[in-house]
């Protein structure tokens, strides 16, 4: 095949914007999953994914912890807490205290 026969095959071709197009869409695509960017945006999308879960979680235990926090600011559920598991008595509880034998 001589230069001018491919110049004027090349100018058909160039002449036919749709083959043009798609050639252009070939050599993209192609580049773009050589070069890696293609795999390195899809763990990138599954490294956002995992982070918003992990915000979420965050937010659920940062909800949950100041649900316990208001509670333990309440003098009632301290006073409970200090009979429950420090074994301790109220002013004007009764205690009954049992000989060991």
């Amino acid at each position: 095949m001589s230069y001018t026969q491919f110049a004027v095959g090349l100018r058909r071709f160039l002449n036919q914007p749709t083959k043009v197009a798609m050639c252009c869409l070939v050599v993209l695509s192609v580049s773009i999953v050589l070069n890696g960017n293609l795999f390195r945006l899809w763990g990138l999308h599954r490294d956002f994914d995992r982070i918003n879960a992990e915000i979420q979680q965050t937010r659920e235990n940062i909800s949950n912890l100041s649900g316990q926090l208001r509670q333990a600011k309440d003098p009632a559920f301290i006073e409970r807490q200090a009979r429950d598991k420090l074994d301790l008595a109220g002013e004007h509880d009764l205690v009954f205290v049992f000989p060991e034998q």
